[in-house]
């Protein structure tokens, strides 16, 4: 069975697939439109003091705030 959690708890430089989106109607059609669904995503850095989170997908870098990453449901890629 897949081990499915939220993208928060990735550790850094490690792939994953993201599966799903929780969270309100506004934040969810921004990462949709963003094309996060069904693509990999990879944690580059993580920022304990801003909660931002550096994040590589589909050949770009994206910063994401920590509530925001918080609701996207991942599991492991490797």
């Amino acid at each position: 069975m897949d081990n499915f959690f939220y993208l928060d708890k990735g550790e850094i430089n490690k792939n994953y697939k993201i599966v799903d989106i929780n969270g309100g109607d506004k934040i969810k059609r921004r990462l949709l439109d963003l094309g996060f669904v069904g693509t990999n995503v990879k944690i580059l850095r993580k920022s304990s003091l801003k909660g931002v989170f550096l994040v590589e997908l589909r050949n770009f870098v994206l910063a994401i705030k920590r509530n925001e990453i918080s609701k996207i449901v991942v599991k492991s890629y490797e």
